[in-house]
């Protein structure tokens, strides 16, 4: 039992750390889907979106189920390069797959949203997702390794004040001077 116990505070804080760095990274790739629906400002993809988000719940999952079958191949040339000896060009293809994919399926899940929903089991999963994540943020928020990033993250915002908030405004003031 004793060892179970060195065992568990030894493994711990890697998991955690691990856990951490998966929830960081996967928020903020769900969140480069503004880019997405910035770029669906545009006349050709803003019909490409009103037709998606029009679609009915079937149709609606196969297009949000797409961008996932579509990068399988990707991937799989990602390791044969990798097998290949040509590992920057297969870790680069699999992060840019990644980062692509995973921006793709936000979008495309914010506009088939309410479609998706009316289907029985998709809003049942849905709900069973949402609130194991809310569940998973709330135990990283209370832990050690939660509480240290948080407690950064407010250190760095203190000593820059409104830094992220000037340069979000410096993106939007270039984004409205190219449609001028």
């Amino acid at each position: 039992m004793r060892l179970k116990r060195l065992l568990k505070r030894i493994i711990t804080p890697p998991l955690f750390l691990a856990v951490s760095a998966v929830l960081v990274v996967e928020e903020v790739l769900w969140r480069l889907s503004a880019i997405l629906a910035w770029l669906g400002k545009l006349p050709v993809f803003r019909q490409i979106e009103r037709f998606i988000a029009s679609l009915p719940p079937y149709p609606a999952l196969a297009c949000f189920l797409l961008p996932s079958a579509g990068l399988a191949p990707v991937k799989f040339l990602a390791l044969y390069w990798l097998a290949g000896g040509h590992p920057g060009l297969g870790i680069g293809t699999i992060i840019a797959a990644k980062i692509t994919g995973t921006a793709l399926v936000a979008r495309i899940f914010q506009l088939t949203k309410p479609a998706l929903l009316t289907v029985g089991w998709f809003s049942r999963a849905h709900d069973a997702v949402m609130a194991a994540r809310h569940a998973i943020h709330e135990w990283w928020r209370g832990s050690a390794t939660g509480r240290w990033i948080i407690a950064r993250w407010q250190r760095m915002k203190r000593a820059q004040p409104g830094w992220l908030k000037r340069r979000w405004q410096a993106i939007r003031a270039r984004r409205r001077g190219a449609y001028s």
